[in-house]
């Protein structure tokens, strides 16, 4: 007799999504307030964002459809949220990094960061850990992890190679590739040596992101936030952020390479490395001959992508009156500047108009961008930026509701605690949400959460966002805590223990780093010890 499929398996995940909103009704009906109803909506969206039940961009829709239902917020209104300046401030940076991943100009970039820093695996390892942090202070943190992966698993490869070949003494030994390779036909130094190269990927994908507004989302969260806050006035800019994260980043990524050597190969080196450091040498030498002579396309985008960045930090330096002071205030913002060089893209031709090459043919001749929209469109983040307006909807419906209000008063026991207690507990409990969830939701939820309860001790708003902001990002430990990791987790050659091991200290020494900063030269950059006079706009 065939047995009675129920199908229940298929349809667990749906009937979750739809009796969860039921759960949680009792509770809008015994407070019956906006403020109620905007906190089921926040816990409803934080599950399904940590359980990934339906894909995170359709979850940042449901306060589209929630809010304005439950008489939180106008639909017209909301709408606005999904296109912040904040965000088309990352739009205008993703035509970018589409434009530079369109040349390969990332990979020339970073085969010659590694080149300069030699092949001797400590420096390999510095090497990575400088050409991703500094990639990903400009470009999405998955897309330069995905893209740096290809130049780790080659020189894994090579270095498995040559150690082979030097303890059998053949000629004979056939190169395997990375799905090939595994810890158990591998001598203890090759795997820590592999941990190594990996692991530094995927965090200083994490750890770059921090440096710059457009680095990562929580980044572009804050900002949002903080412009309204401030009523068009925030004092973080990008020239001011990057004062304030940029000495953080090196000091996080000296610390990572000093603190994986520690844990996995020590400060003594291979006597028989030299070989091996050749070998390496000529394997990015021969990546990047592969690239060519460096094209005029790359040309026209490096100097439109130095262009955008001198222009955002020129912009409003804070320190002296930028070049938007030549403007009226407000008219002109970060975004102006990020859509102006991604506008760029599309108008100035791929080959030299000057020169004629009588090689290409009459098809080649015929003007073309050097950005087309179809690339552009097959290669946006769409997801990401629907993510990002869910945030900024959702931090919204925080404040409108009242809900920040009512849980700044809820916790007004902590007033007496002294600030940098507050800060101290306010990183543990983000850095631990964001190892289970997105870094992007982690920040919509805490940020207003932490604005609001600054109001309630009457402090400066930015001791307690600037630390949430960083916390958000820094996902050390399990593989899905940020796309990096999962990347590099994929490869196959780490643990998850090899994760644990090596974030947790990091996670332990990023909370001293993020506090001493702020509380030092940041109090200075942002006047964080003087209350704003606005302070009373956070609701």
């Amino acid at each position: 007799m065939p047995r009675l499929d129920l199908g229940l398996p298929k349809i667990k995940r749906p009937l979750f999504v739809l009796l969860l909103p039921f759960l949680l009704s009792p509770i809008y009906y015994i407070y019956q307030t906006k403020a109620t109803i905007c906190a089921c909506v926040v816990f409803y969206m934080s599950i399904l964002w940590i359980t990934e039940i339906i894909p995170m961009a359709a979850t940042a829709l449901i306060p589209m459809v929630a809010y304005p239902i439950f008489g939180i917020i106008e639909a017209k209104d909301l709408c606005f949220e999904y296109l912040t300046d904040a965000n088309f401030v990352f739009f205008g940076s993703l035509i970018m990094a589409i434009g530079i991943e369109s040349v390969l100009l990332h990979e020339r970039i970073a085969l010659m960061i590694l080149m300069s820093t030699g092949t001797n695996p400590r420096w390999l390892m510095l090497g990575f850990q400088v050409s991703t942090a500094f990639l990903s202070m400009f470009m999405s943190n998955t897309a330069t992890a995905a893209m740096m992966l290809p130049i780790v698993t080659s020189v894994i490869c090579e270095l498995d190679y040559c150690r082979r070949k030097h303890v059998k003494g053949s000629e004979n030994i056939v190169k395997r590739e990375i799905d090939e390779i595994s810890f158990k036909n591998s001598t203890e130094r090759d795997r820590n040596t592999y941990k190594c190269l990996l692991l530094s990927i995927c965090f200083s994908a994490s750890i770059g992101g921090i440096a710059t507004i457009i680095g990562s989302g929580p980044n572009l969260i804050m900002a949002a936030f903080l412009e309204e806050l401030y009523q068009g006035n925030s004092p973080v800019t990008f020239a001011s952020w990057m004062f304030y994260a940029f000495p953080q980043l090196i000091i996080m990524i000296t610390f990572l390479w000093l603190w994986l050597q520690v844990l996995f190969i020590g400060f003594t080196d291979d006597p028989n490395e030299k070989e091996i450091e050749e070998v390496l040498h000529q394997v990015l030498e021969k990546k990047y001959k592969d690239l060519g002579p460096i094209q005029y396309k790359e040309k026209v985008i490096s100097l439109l992508f130095a262009g955008m960045v001198l222009s955002w930090f020129f912009r409003d330096p804070k320190i002296f009156d930028g070049w938007g002071n030549l403007f009226p205030h407000g008219y002109v913002s970060d975004s102006t500047v990020s859509l102006f060089f991604a506008i760029l893209l599309f108008i100035v031709p791929s080959q030299n108009p000057f020169i004629n090459n009588p090689i290409l043919s009459e098809k080649q001749k015929t003007f073309k961008p050097i950005l087309t929209w179809k690339l552009v469109n097959h290669r946006m983040s769409w997801g990401t930026i629907l993510l990002l307006g869910g945030g900024y909807a959702m931090a919204k419906g925080v404040e409108k509701s009242g809900l920040s209000l009512e849980i700044s008063n809820q916790l007004s026991l902590l007033k007496d605690f002294p600030n940098w207690v507050f800060v101290i507990f306010t990183c543990i409990l983000v850095t631990g949400l964001t190892e289970f969830s997105s870094n992007i939701a982690t920040a919509s939820i805490f940020i207003p959460l932490v604005a609001s309860i600054a109001k309630n001790k009457e402090t400066n708003p930015l001791l307690y966002i600037l630390p949430a902001t960083l916390s958000s990002s820094f996902a050390f430990m399990f593989p899905a805590g940020t796309p990096p990791n999962a990347i590099v987790f994929s490869a196959g050659l780490l643990r998850v223990v090899d994760l644990m091991k090596a974030g947790a200290l990091l996670n332990i020494f990023g909370f001293f780093v993020i506090i001493i900063s702020t509380q030092t030269y940041g109090s200075w950059i942002f006047d964080i010890k003087d209350a704003p006079l606005n302070l009373t706009s956070i609701q």
